[in-house]
């Protein structure tokens, strides 16, 4: 099924994936306002930790509220859930208002804790409407694959749009145009009218509420209730973790493999946390060459220069996608190798990277390793539900978003203090060798298991 025939022929899903573009293109767009405030709030000396800490603050909520919101999304009406997480986010949004007026940083952090940890929410309620809005098994992945490949469209088109609209006319008119995105998407979600199927497995106490799922035995759940049931959530995610490892332990193809992306998050939480450093930077420079000949560049050249990398990331995601399902249609004998070699790759790309010393270059070579990383994304996370059984996929890959998580978001806080030292390129440089020596590392491991795929 093409991506066409899915929208053409599914109103409802058409209406939910709408509000993903605009609700994610609104996001991009005012991620390039917020980091480029930031650094200029933070002066000479702190803009390292400065862009650090709000990197943290847009990934921990997601990861300490993901449990959390699992509950809500399955007690509740995930419809009234999106909606309402849709209205809390356009509020919220509007606070980035009050810190550009105000030029506090810790409220820009406190604005962006507070919208990703209620984002979490409408990403869970999303990810489990999407069954219950589609028919066909065939349906169902081109639909995972689309909003996959949406999300990855919309870095790139969100943050072209910052740069032009925060170069234009201004960071107040991206945040408000960010906070009119969400109301736009809870409208497209509110017009959502009804499920087409029952969720595959689902019991026959399972019924249709307002177009998506709510378990029968939980009529009259109130939010209050799923609340109170929070701590057993956390509870739960800590056990699932605990048990994922202890059945990963058991199996040396997979242990390698959580050793090594304990690795990638380590070096990849740098590249996260320097990028818009380097956007900021770059976009200086170029500012400076160009002179007044480019006079919208040259009044605000940090958002321009952050804008141009992180829509090569985008970029480079899209062409990615196709790459890395061409390059990994192989035997799965050979994943292992592949995996190994792109992450190597992507640890080089890092090092070159952080050696570049003008814009483009560096946006040219921001594609290049985005593209990689899908390859070895994919070869990575075949590898892992082929090693793993059924019974055990769910705390595995809980373990793994647990282990990268914790890896990166203590990654970013460490290198924006390093970077603030030693220099941004030092520290980029330094996050791809980890990444370079996680790759090789693979290799090692393969070969003492006696292993070569």
């Amino acid at each position: 099924m093409t991506y066409r025939q899915l929208l053409s022929g599914n109103a409802d899903f058409r209406r939910l994936w709408a509000g993903q573009v605009v609700s994610e293109v609104g996001d991009w767009l005012n991620n390039i306002a917020v980091l480029a405030l930031a650094i200029e709030l933070a002066g000479a000396g702190r803009v390292g930790l400065a862009v650090a800490t709000y990197a943290i603050a847009r990934h921990l909520p997601l990861f300490l509220f993901g449990p959390v919101a699992g509950v809500v999304v399955d007690r509740v009406s995930r419809r009234r859930v999106m909606i309402a997480a849709d209205v809390g986010r356009a509020g919220l949004a509007l606070g980035f208002l009050l810190a550009n007026r105000s030029g506090s940083l810790a409220l820009i952090y406190f604005v962006g804790a507070s919208l990703f940890s209620v984002s979490a929410f409408f990403n869970a309620a999303k990810r489990a409407s999407i069954p219950n809005l589609v028919g066909s098994t065939e349906e169902l992945l081109a639909a995972n694959s689309l909003s996959a490949s949406t999300t990855a469209a919309t870095i790139a088109v969100g943050s072209a749009l910052g740069g032009v609209v925060a170069t234009a006319l201004g960071r107040d008119t991206v945040f408000v145009l960010n906070a009119l995105t969400f109301l736009a998407s809870a409208e497209m979600i509110r017009r959502i009218v009804g499920g087409r199927r029952k969720a595959a497995g689902s019991s026959p106490r399972v019924e249709h509420v307002e177009g998506l799922t709510r378990s029968s035995q939980h009529k009259g759940f109130q939010l209050p209730a799923a609340i109170r049931l929070l701590p057993n959530a956390l509870r739960r995610a800590a056990a699932d973790f605990r048990e994922g490892l202890r059945y990963v332990r058991r199996d040396r193809v997979l242990w390698a493999v959580f050793v090594v992306a304990g690795g990638w998050g380590l070096g990849n939480g740098a590249a996260r946390a320097l990028y818009s450093l380097f956007g900021a930077s770059l976009g200086e420079q170029a500012a400076v060459r160009w002179g007044a000949s480019v006079s919208a560049v040259a009044e605000r050249p940090t958002d321009f220069g952050i804008s141009v990398l992180f829509v090569a990331m985008g970029l480079g995601g899209v062409l990615g996608a196709p790459l890395a399902r061409r390059f990994n249609s192989g035997a799965v004998e050979g994943l292992g190798a592949r995996m190994g070699r792109s992450l190597t790759l992507d640890g080089c790309g890092l090092l070159l990277f952080s050696l570049t010393p003008n814009l483009f270059g560096a946006a040219a070579l921001l594609i290049a390793r985005e593209m990689n990383f899908a390859i070895w994304w994919t070869a990575q996370q075949t590898l892992l539900m082929r090693r793993t059984e059924d019974a055990f996929a769910g705390r595995v890959f809980a373990s793994y978003e647990t282990l990268t998580t914790l890896m990166m978001v203590g990654s970013m806080l460490v290198s924006g203090a390093a970077a603030d030292r030693l220099g941004m390129r030092a520290v980029a440089a330094g996050g791809g060798a980890v990444i370079m020596l996680s790759g090789l590392l693979w290799f090692a491991l393969r070969r003492r298991d006696g292993e070569t795929g």
